[in-house]
């Protein structure tokens, strides 16, 4: 088949695991004989958006590039709608696109096209975090479109008085997603798409009554690139290692319920340290230790030298590729019972899960770890096998190769 993605955002390197998603799919249908091309945004001068030299990638991409002024619906879907109907493709993947992205499902409509939704875009008109005042917000854009188009304001209004706007801002803008009508224009063109792609169970039992073919696809890791690491030079220890990779200092995160809980673990015991991947040496103690950003070898190694993987986040991850990486690595995960984590972690089998925000349960789960040797090599395991779902080839073959053959003979 001849499929196209078009995207409003990706670049490469990556900026999120959008970016990542989009290239192994991509990649990984063509390798498999697919006729693949990616159709990429690029708004001058940022680098948000569309930041890829396209004969670098290894996959065919056309790059059209523009400027914010052309970031108008109207200018900006003629131009996609011209590039992707002459390469006449099968299916159209809509990939990445914040508050412009109806218009474009829209104006590729005469396609077959799957629209890809990687956070709360449809749910939270803020952020796409859903996340307010220290917690998950129980409002809804889709149906609680007023309280959400206030809160989004609420949320927007520096950025746009001081114009110093990022991509969501500007897609807002542009969009003019802060009219009442936007809402009828968001659920019209969820009715044009033939199939919606989210990452977790939580996701898709949010579209429930406004799509009827939703799937689950989450996203994956390359399983290979975990086995047999060799631990980091520099940080040996004699103490069990608990490690945190991502991206620590966001608050979202939750790293500062992994310290409350390594302090009353330190309380009675010394044998273990905390690892972080945060960006400020300055926040490092006796038994805690800011690593700084390391790059994807940098965290194979990291992975390697820890004995359990914490991911203590506080809003609803989308998808948690933390915990895959860990689970590849042969490590027990501790996580919060939250968004896509909950459907990764299989609580007592290759880890364990904890109410969000809760450092006393999150300390149990860490103190039934250290006090058991052969319950982490079990879970550890365990995590090794559950892992191989998520590698590349089979997310493939097990979710995308299925979708398109039932999207051609629908």
């Amino acid at each position: 088949m001849r499929v196209a993605f078009v995207d409003l955002i990706f670049s490469w390197p990556p900026n999120g695991g959008a970016d990542v998603d989009l290239y192994h799919v991509a990649q990984g249908l063509q390798a498999v004989g697919h006729d693949v091309r990616v159709f990429v945004v690029h708004e001058a001068d940022s680098y948000e958006r569309g930041r890829v030299t396209p004969d670098a990638l290894p996959f065919p991409t056309t790059r059209l590039d523009c400027s914010r002024r052309d970031l108008r619906p109207d200018r900006l879907c003629r131009r996609l709608a011209a590039a992707v109907d002459a390469w006449r493709p099968d299916v159209v993947f809509i990939q990445h696109g914040f508050a412009l992205k109806p218009y474009v499902c829209e104006a590729l409509a005469h396609h077959r096209t799957v629209a890809r939704y990687y956070a709360h875009e449809l749910t939270c008109a803020r952020d796409a975090r859903r996340f307010r005042e220290g917690k998950p917000c129980p409002k809804d854009y889709l149906r609680t479109p007023d309280f959400c188009r206030a809160c989004a304001l609420e949320g927007q209004r520096r950025a746009m008085c001081s114009w110093r706007l990022n991509t969501w801002n500007a897609d807002y803008l542009a969009a003019r997603a802060y009219r009442p009508k936007y809402h009828a224009r968001l659920l019209a063109s969820l009715r044009t798409v033939d199939a919606v792609v989210v990452y977790n169970s939580m996701l898709k039992d949010d579209l429930t009554g406004f799509h009827y073919r939703v799937k689950v696809i989450p996203s994956g890791v390359r399983v290979a690139d975990y086995e047999d690491l060799p631990p980091p030079r520099g940080l040996a220890s004699d103490r069990a290692v608990i490690l945190m990779s991502g991206r620590a200092e966001d608050p979202l995160k939750g790293l500062d319920v992994l310290l409350e809980a390594g302090r009353r673990l330190r309380e009675h015991r010394r044998d273990f340290e905390v690892r972080a991947t945060h960006c400020d040496p300055a926040v490092s103690a006796d038994w805690f230790t800011a690593l700084g950003w390391s790059d994807h070898a940098e965290a194979l190694r990291l992975y390697a030298a820890a004995d359990m993987v914490v991911v203590p986040s506080l809003w609803a991850e989308p998808f948690g590729i933390v915990a895959v990486e860990a689970m590849a690595a042969g490590k027990p995960v501790c996580a919060g019972r939250i968004g896509g984590l909950r459907d990764i972690v299989r609580d007592g089998e290759t880890g364990f899960l904890f109410e969000p925000g809760d450092a006393t349960a999150l300390a149990r789960c860490i103190e039934r770890l250290l006090d058991d040797a052969p319950l982490r090599e079990r879970l550890g395991a365990e995590a090794r096998r559950v892992a191989r779902d998520y590698d590349w080839d089979r997310i493939i073959e097990r979710h995308y190769l299925p979708l398109l053959e039932e999207l051609v003979r629908a």
